[in-house]
């Protein structure tokens, strides 16, 4: 329903838009000139945001920010071993890692073997980093805790 509306008023916008920009006033076409140029710049900056991310992304800037989470597991299994009754945060840590060297495969995979787009290889290393970094904050705040 609300969809719908948001449409709707999308579409009403746009049609506003149009119409002023062809049978408007001078100052209505010049509104909507001006809300149309801005509108191509946006486009461009994503563009532009997105190669860039896409560059970084070849050159590996995310494989620095996994080797940190792998010295930071590191220390935490370090941790984990002053803890009495630690079999559990040990197999966390364990089953952490695994999680880490597999995004890091997944990272250094040339994309063209996962079979998938690269817009969707990128979204399930993203989704997979967020889960790695909300697992490893709630296996700290466990440690803090004990």
């Amino acid at each position: 329903m609300i969809k719908n509306l948001i449409r709707l008023g999308l579409f009403l916008l746009v049609g506003i838009l149009v119409y002023n920009y062809f049978f408007g006033t001078p100052e209505e076409k010049a509104t909507s000139q001006k809300i149309f140029g801005e509108v191509r710049d946006l486009g461009k900056s994503t563009w532009d945001l997105f190669r860039s991310e896409k560059a970084k992304f070849n050159e590996g800037k995310y494989d620095e920010a996994v080797d940190k989470v792998g010295g930071l597991i590191d220390r935490l299994r370090g941790h984990a071993r002053t803890i009495d009754n630690n079999k559990d945060l040990i197999a966390r840590l364990d089953r952490l890692e695994q999680d880490r060297k597999d995004l890091e495969r997944k990272i250094q995979a040339p994309p063209a073997t996962s079979g998938k787009s690269e817009e969707a290889r990128k979204r399930e290393i993203q989704r997979e980093w967020e889960q790695l970094m909300r697992e490893t904050e709630s296996l700290m705040k466990e440690m803090e805790r004990r």
